[in-house]
């Protein structure tokens, strides 16, 4: 299906994406994206760079890496994603044995330890970590952080499915030893050894495959494969489309003006600044009326280390019986006072 005439009065970029809803009806989804700098007195202007993903971007191979930016390509996302990419750094790149990072986005607050490299030792009481080596920076991807997965051929898969790339388990505790350890925590909850249940922490997209978003999927089973696919199982939650992890997911929508604070991740110091308040209009044009669609701001993915971050709206147009009768889709923005 071809989208309609994009008609477009912002400088952001905008995307019309024919898509099929759960219930099999065409609708065109209209993302909205646009790339905001913040410069040394913390003042943010609009930038260049803006780039809709239809796909996963992942840092490196994507069987065996992490997101690096996730796709934006869904119908809905019942609220804001907040991701961060980027590394932690002390400011002006001092050495240190371990950071503290802070990521604050209006009422969603999470705090992240980092550590540099630690290896795994057999102690007395088993194995255990040795202290943290001194770093400039390091990566704040999952692949640091507790987790990991032991497939063994005739054994039980073992696989930690908040994090499946990350480090710490194994179905031999001592083939972990000499091996780095996770770099990533929660300050709450230190990591100390290789047994019980660790949290995996981090701020960077989640897979698809991964909880809590593969629980929100729903029923895949044999009725759905002969009755349902290719469209979504009827009890699909479109709470598998937040790709944040679950804590720094908002309590619903953000609408502007909220203050974001990101420590020990950009090596000029702290940032400390608003979201823009801006407000699009996107209008369905027919040949006898329009309709309006006010977007939402469902994705904020901070890149401090860059001062730079990208803000994604979502509407949803659905499409009439006769998609001809849908000429065209108007995108207007302005700039709210308060």
């Amino acid at each position: 299906m071809q989208p309609p005439e994009l008609k477009k009065g912002t400088a952001a970029e905008v995307a019309l994406v024919p898509h099929l809803d759960q219930d099999g009806a065409w609708v065109t989804i209209v993302l909205i994206k646009q790339r905001f700098e913040v410069d040394r007195r913390n003042e943010v202007e609009p930038s260049d760079g803006a780039e809709v993903r239809l796909a996963d971007a992942s840092w490196e191979d994507p069987e065996q890496s992490s997101i690096r930016y996730p796709s934006d390509l869904c119908v809905r996302k019942p609220a804001t994603d907040i991701v961060v990419v980027g590394s932690a750094m002390h400011a002006y790149r001092e050495p240190a044995r371990t950071l503290d990072v802070l990521v604050r986005v209006g009422a969603v607050e999470k705090v992240l330890r980092v550590h540099g490299t630690r290896v795994w030792y057999k102690g007395l009481g088993g194995l255990a970590l040795t202290p943290p080596e001194p770093f400039e920076e390091v990566p704040l991807r999952w692949e640091l952080a507790w987790g990991g997965a032991d497939f063994k051929k005739g054994a039980q898969p073992l696989e930690e499915p908040r994090n499946p790339l990350g480090r710490g388990v194994a179905r031999d505790p001592e083939k972990l030893v000499h091996q780095p350890g996770p770099q990533l925590e929660d300050p709450r909850a230190p990591i100390t050894s290789a047994r019980g249940r660790q949290t995996p922490v981090g701020v960077g997209a989640i897979g698809r495959h991964w909880e809590p978003r593969r629980g929100f999927v729903g029923t895949t089973d044999e009725l759905w494969k002969r009755e349902r696919m290719p469209l979504l199982p009827a009890d699909f939650d479109d709470r598998f489309n937040q790709v944040a992890p679950p804590d720094l997911v908002a309590g619903g929508h953000l609408r502007g003006g909220e203050l974001v604070q990101l420590h020990n991740v950009c090596a000029e110091g702290p940032l400390s600044f608003e979201l823009p308040r801006l407000h699009f209009y996107v209008g369905a044009l027919y040949a006898t009326h329009r309709d309006e669609h006010r977007p939402v701001l469902d994705t904020v993915l901070l890149e401090p280390n860059q001062r730079t971050f990208d803000l994604t709206w979502r509407a949803i147009v659905r499409m009439p019986r006769r998609h001809a009768d849908l000429f065209a889709i108007q995108v207007h923005e302005k700039r709210l006072l308060s």
